[in-house]
């Protein structure tokens, strides 16, 4: 039975899928590359639907994800460098939920427990972020509305990094430990960026296969 998917204060849980990024690398959208007969975008909405309701898509080419079951909007800011910070502005904007889980459309290996874990932290920071040492994963986060201004500001400034404007923000970032808890191998990070992350991604999810798999992936 799927949960009903309210956060602990009883408003209804939201993801943000980033697609925006051109894929010069691939030479195609990395959302819709076959992975183990669907798509890595329908795998990603599968993943999330067992706990969210509200999917927003974020991508400036909505005709090729129609078919597909989530609320699409494009960005917010035109007039400056793309950036996933200009997604993650649109994603939080186009909702009045206090927060949301954000991540790009390239990321097979969702893991919910590790989502779940994550959204604990999230009524009480301005976001919430993996940190292994000194590395960011800062497109498998959560994300307040309190991150709006912030990121306006941050662009109007000419700054596109995503990590840059954490200094200004109240963070709960999840250490390592915390991680491998629910992912010891820290599969939940894994993007596709080439042929080779693709056909090593493709490798990856055999082999889970073969030991049973991840429920969430």
């Amino acid at each position: 039975m799927k949960e009903t998917a309210t956060n602990e204060s009883g408003a209804t849980r939201g993801a943000i899928i980033l697609a925006g990024g051109d894929s010069k690398r691939l030479g195609q959208p990395k959302a819709l590359l076959d992975f183990d007969g669907e798509t890595i975008i329908e795998r990603l909405i599968d993943s999330l639907t067992g706990w969210f309701d509200h999917l927003t898509l974020v991508t400036d080419k909505p005709e090729l994800y129609e078919r597909f079951p989530v609320n699409i909007t494009g960005d917010l800011i035109n007039d400056r460098v793309k950036s996933p910070l200009r997604g993650i502005h649109a994603g939080l904007s186009m909702s009045a939920l206090p927060y949301q889980f954000v991540v790009a459309c390239d990321m097979p290996f969702l893991n919910l427990d590790l989502i779940k874990y994550m959204n604990k932290f999230a009524p009480d920071y301005d976001a919430v972020v993996p940190r292994i040492n000194s590395y960011y994963q800062p497109l498998h986060a959560f994300y307040s509305r309190s991150c709006i201004g912030f990121i306006e500001a941050e662009i109007a400034a000419g700054s596109y990094k995503v990590i840059d404007f954490y200094t200004k923000l109240n963070i709960y970032y999840l250490n390592q430990e915390e991680v491998e808890n629910f992912d010891p191998g820290q599969q939940s990070f894994i993007n596709i960026n080439t042929w080779t992350d693709y056909r090593e991604a493709l490798i990856i999810s055999k082999n889970l296969s073969n030991r049973g798999g991840n429920e969430d992936v």
